[in-house]
């Protein structure tokens, strides 16, 4: 099996978040950290350039049943980092943040599982721009769940 601490995080927080019981807030915060930790030392690797799309499970069925699984996460006030000062606050969703960084992170480890540790990197590292920022939003959120 293919390994490294970015796939190691990937499958980790797989399981914490999706797999078995239900995760305490402080057990998601702890597998979310680790994910997010690990992306600067992740290597800035090539595809290999094997033509394959992982299966994306991002249906609404997909979500339902992540709605199922942590029925007490909502939506929350969110600012836009990059708006103006004073800028009403938008929506953020923790089951859409949830969800969204689950799909890639299936991505990965498939990906790593299926065709390699570089498409799996690479992957991890491309999609940073989303599921990251879906995973700081959701850090905060949990934040404010643990701590007010």
């Amino acid at each position: 099996m293919v390994t490294s601490p970015a796939i190691d995080a990937a499958r980790c927080f797989l399981a914490v978040a999706w797999e078995g019981e239900r995760p305490s807030d402080a057990e998601l915060t702890a597998a979310l950290d680790r994910l997010v930790s690990v992306y600067p030392d992740t290597p800035d690797a090539e595809p290999s350039g094997i033509d394959v799309e992982a299966p994306r499970n991002s249906g609404p069925n997909f979500f339902e049943q992540l709605g199922a699984r942590y029925p007490d996460y909502g939506y929350y006030p969110a600012a836009d980092p990059m708006g103006e000062a004073g800028d009403p606050p938008s929506v953020g969703d923790a089951v859409d943040d949830l969800g969204d960084i689950i799909i890639d992170m299936l991505e990965v480890v498939w990906l790593a599982d299926h065709v390699g540790e570089n498409d799996a990197h690479w992957s991890f590292r491309l999609m940073f721009f989303h599921w990251g920022a879906h995973a700081r939003d959701l850090l905060r959120y949990l934040h404010g769940r643990q701590f007010g």
